[in-house]
């Protein structure tokens, strides 16, 4: 456990992957967690979350897409917890198309989580840190919001997004001491990345094993990026050791451009 101060957290995404990375580094911190996430009725990774996080951990379903979920989901950590003061929106998803086939609902389903959600999070929280006078919001973005790709223009797009509202709140809540960093990876060894291996196998006719290995050697490094590197990063923003940390997009990318 860390001996900074003990604060209140919330992680969007919370149960998988990078969520649940930057969820154990938070409450290794010693920091109050609570966990939002549209899979919070899945028994199997709420079991897995405690083991990690212990009891104390708050997990309950938030869904970023709708501001009543937004709403009642921070009124009861807030309820539970106290004002928290510390935000990782981690959640976000992904569906590729190209632009011949892509359709509204898909388009505006990834803006509508990876960037709208985002920015719900942020303003239901705002009061509570400006109040504090202390705030740490993480959001989770990609290389892919600063280099385009074919068939994943929505994804880039909603992550590009990530970045610029990031950049705009860490200015606006810089004389509140609330600082706002997104951070960027690289392909990162998640469930997400293993849907992505799952489409890159069928589309070229390869093993699931052939397919993860052309996405580990797409990183100049040789390797995949794992989920406790960008939690670690993470960690450590949201400390008072991070107080000039602001207005900025940090890549963890091995080396790669995408």
């Amino acid at each position: 456990m860390g001996q900074g101060t003990q604060r209140v957290a919330i992680v969007t995404g919370g149960l998988t992957g990078i969520g649940l990375a930057a969820a154990k580094a938070l409450a290794d911190e010693g920091h109050h967690v609570a966990i939002g996430s549209r899979q919070a009725d899945n028994v199997h990774a709420i079991e897995k979350a405690r083991a990690l996080l212990g009891k104390d951990a708050h997990i309950s379903r938030l869904d970023v897409a709708s501001q009543t979920s937004v709403d009642a989901f921070t009124t009861i950590v807030r309820h539970h917890f106290g004002a928290p003061t510390i935000l990782v929106n981690a959640a976000g998803i992904y569906r590729e198309a190209f632009f011949p086939e892509h359709s509204d609902h898909d388009w505006l389903d990834q803006i509508e989580i990876n960037l709208n959600g985002p920015f719900r999070m942020i303003r239901a929280l705002w009061g509570d840190m400006v109040e504090a006078k202390w705030g740490r919001i993480a959001n989770v973005a990609s290389t892919a919001g600063s280099v385009g790709a074919a068939g994943y223009a929505a994804y880039c797009a909603s992550k590009a997004g990530v970045i610029g509202l990031s950049k705009s709140v860490g200015v606006e809540g810089a004389p509140h001491g609330i600082n706002c960093i997104s951070v960027s990876p690289t392909w990162v060894e998640t469930p997400m990345m293993d849907n992505a291996i799952g489409r890159i196998a069928k589309e070229r006719g390869i093993s699931r094993e052939a397919a993860r290995e052309r996405l580990t050697h797409s990183n100049p490094q040789g390797r995949l990026v794992q989920p406790s590197e960008i939690a670690n990063l993470i960690g450590f923003f949201c400390t008072d050791a991070s107080l000039g940390l602001t207005n900025v997009d940090i890549q963890v990318n091995a080396g790669a451009d995408w």
